[in-house]
């Protein structure tokens, strides 16, 4: 999950999505549970049964259902929009997987990005919507990038990702003033150039050698970790939304 701001930045950098998120999204008011809320959807569209699913697309959708601007600028279940979201899941996933065990060979990541369609049917993206392959993937990505626009709602809601306020629990306050400085460091060697520069946080031979120290010392350390560690975060989301499943309770 090191990639998730880096997708976030992404995703508000099209100027339809910066402006829904920075007008409807509860992120910077309630930032845990928005962050919950995303964690449940993307380990239950990879690991949960088809129930799961169904609970927390419907969710979602419901959710969405209320994200539009009254003149027309922005809708969250545009396809097109829910395809951008989409896409910088499947990017920020597989370049943090790939940046700790190495390149996937053809054959898996060819598997791998198929199965990933999920997450963009499942936010009601026509299924012919989704790059056919990785080359036809890369072609979308790259004309994607090359259209971004960093508004001043994106450059908002942006330092809201990058600097979280105040407003959290203390447990998690703690993490982000411990972690941040971390997190940041991979945003940005994540991010293309142009797009990081926009968002202020700029390349240098600082950050480029923290970040080269930090992915040795992930590619040495992480795979020897038990499985119940590496683990932990799926673990824990997966059992917590059966229990507010089970018990009706706020996602």
């Amino acid at each position: 999950m090191s990639g998730g701001p880096a997708a976030v930045l992404l995703q508000i950098a099209n100027p339809k999505v910066g402006l829904a998120v920075s007008e409807h999204s509860s992120f910077t008011k309630r930032p845990v549970q928005r962050a919950r809320r995303t964690l449940f959807y993307l380990y239950v569209m990879a690991f949960g049964t088809p129930e799961e699913r169904r609970y927390i697309t419907d969710a979602t959708h419901a959710a969405h259902a209320h994200v539009r601007d009254p003149g027309g600028a922005y809708e969250a279940d545009d396809p097109e929009l829910q395809l951008w979201v989409s896409a910088t899941i499947y990017w920020s996933l597989i370049t943090s997987y790939e940046e700790v065990y190495g390149p996937l060979d053809a054959t898996t990541a060819d598997q791998a990005y198929r199965e990933f369609s999920v997450y963009a049917t499942a936010l009601r993206v026509p299924p012919d919507m989704w790059p056919i392959d990785r080359v036809a993937f890369k072609k979308y990505w790259d004309t994607a990038i090359a259209g971004l626009e960093i508004t001043e709602a994106a450059k908002a809601v942006g330092h809201d990702v990058l600097y979280p306020g105040n407003n959290l629990p203390w447990a998690a306050w703690v993490y982000t003033r411990l972690t941040g400085h971390f997190s940041r460091i991979t945003t940005t060697q994540f991010l293309p150039e142009s797009i990081r520069n926009e968002f202020g946080i700029p390349s240098t031979v600082y950050t480029s050698i923290m970040y080269w120290l930090m992915r040795l010392h992930s590619k040495a350390v992480y795979p020897m970790l038990p499985q119940a560690v590496r683990h932990f975060g799926k673990d824990y989301h997966m059992r917590d939304l059966r229990r507010r499943i089970r018990t009706r309770a706020k996602l």
